[in-house]
C-alpha cells in the first residue's frame, strides 16, 4: 500500500460529494493505517478528473469519490468524446451511499400525487413542462423517460444548477421539477415544495413517508444517484482489495453512517465485484435512453 491515498474529488469543495469524501478519509485512515487526503479537481463536470485516473500512479494512491452522473450519465452523453472508458479504464472499489430522485410541485400547486400531475398533464397535452438543475443530467434522461413510460409530452427546461430551479419551483414559475431529494429535503421540510413521489423501486428508509411513483400507478425505470469509489484499472487486485475491505469496515462505524444520514444519503456499500456489476447494468439500461433523446452536449 502507498504511505498516502488521495480522495480525489472531481468538483469544488462545499457539496455532498466532497462532504462524503472528507468524512470517509479519516476512517479510512485509521482502517489503512495511511494517510488519506482529500484533493479538490473540478472542472467539465467532473471529466478533467476522471480523465486523469486513467493516467495516475498505479499504485491505489489514487482513488476518485464519484457519483453515477459522471461514470454513467456523462459516459453516455459524451460517448465517443472521452479519452477514457469507465469500462475498460476504471475498477470500481465500493459504493459508498444511495439517494433519490425526486418529483416535486410548488406548496401552492393544488396536486398532491403523481397520478393527479399526470392527469392533468394528458387533458392538455400540449402545454406541460419539467424542470432540472441542467440539461443532459440524470434528471433530464429521467424525465424523458418517465415522459415516454407513461404517454406524456413535457418539455424539459434545463437551468444552470440547482439553486436556480429551487427558486423557480418555489415561485411556481416551474410547474414541475425533478431533481435529487438531497438538494429539495430543505424546501421540502420548510413547506416550501411538495415531493409527489421518488424514482426509487421502493420507498427511501430516510423519508418513508414519500411515496415512490411506481406504487400511485406510474410506469417507471428506477433511477437511483449514488457515490462511489474507483481506481485506475492498472490498479493490482490485491490493493483494490485492501482498500475495499476497509471501507466495507468503514461503513459499519456508527458515527459514518450518521454522518451520511444528515446529509440525507443512504449508507450503500457493495464490494468491487458487485458494484461493477451495477456500473455494467446501468450504462445498459440508460444507453437508449440517451440516444433516444438526441441530446448533444455542448
Amino acid at each position: 500500500m502507498p504511505a498516502l491515498i488521495k480522495l480525489v474529488v472531481p468538483y469544488p469543495p462545499g457539496g455532498s460529494v466532497d462532504t462524503t469524501a472528507r468524512v470517509l478519509a479519516q476512517p479510512l485512515a485509521e482502517q489503512l493505517k495511511v494517510a488519506v487526503v482529500v484533493e479538490n479537481r473540478p472542472g467539465a463536470g467532473g471529466r478533467i478528473a476522471a480523465s486523469q485516473l486513467k493516467r495516475d500512479a498505479a499504485d491505489g494512491s489514487v482513488v476518485l469519490i464519484a457519483p453515477n452522473a459522471l461514470t454513467t450519465i456523462q459516459s453516455l452523453t459524451y460517448a465517443g468524446k472521452l479519452d477514457y472508458n469507465v469500462l475498460q479504464d476504471f475498477t470500481p472499489v465500493a459504493r459508498l451511499a444511495s439517494y433519490p430522485f425526486s418529483l416535486a410541485v410548488p406548496a401552492t400547486s393544488p396536486l398532491r400525487s403523481a397520478a393527479e400531475l399526470f392527469a392533468k398533464m394528458k387533458s392538455r397535452p400540449d402545454d406541460n413542462s419539467y424542470g432540472t438543475s441542467g440539461a443532459g443530467g440524470m434528471a433530464h434522461f429521467a424525465g424523458l423517460a418517465l415522459g415516454k413510460d407513461n404517454g406524456i409530452n413535457w418539455v424539459h427546461v434545463g437551468y444552470k444548477g440547482g439553486a436556480p430551479l429551487i427558486t423557480d419551483l418555489i415561485g411556481a414559475h416551474i410547474p414541475v421539477a425533478i431533481d435529487t431529494l438531497v438538494d429539495q429535503i430543505e424546501h421540502l421540510r420548510s413547506g416550501k415544495i411538495h415531493t409527489l413521489g421518488i424514482f426509487s423501486s421502493q420507498r427511501y428508509s430516510l423519508t418513508p413517508e414519500i411515496p415512490t411513483l411506481a406504487e400511485q400507478g406510474l410506469k417507471l425505470q428506477p433511477l437511483e444517484g449514488w457515490f462511489g469509489a474507483f481506481v485506475s484499472a492498472r490498479v493490482p487486485k490485491e490493493v483494490v482489495a485492501r482498500i475495499d475491505g476497509a471501507i466495507a469496515k468503514v461503513m459499519q462505524e456508527k458515527d459514518f453512517r450518521t454522518k451520511l444520514n444528515k446529509m440525507v444519503l443512504e449508507p450503500s456499500y457493495l464490494n468491487s465485484s458487485d458494484f461493477a456489476k451495477v456500473q455494467a447494468a446501468e450504462l445498459q439500461a440508460w444507453a437508449p435512453v440517451v440516444k433516444a433523446s438526441g441530446f448533444k452536449p455542448e
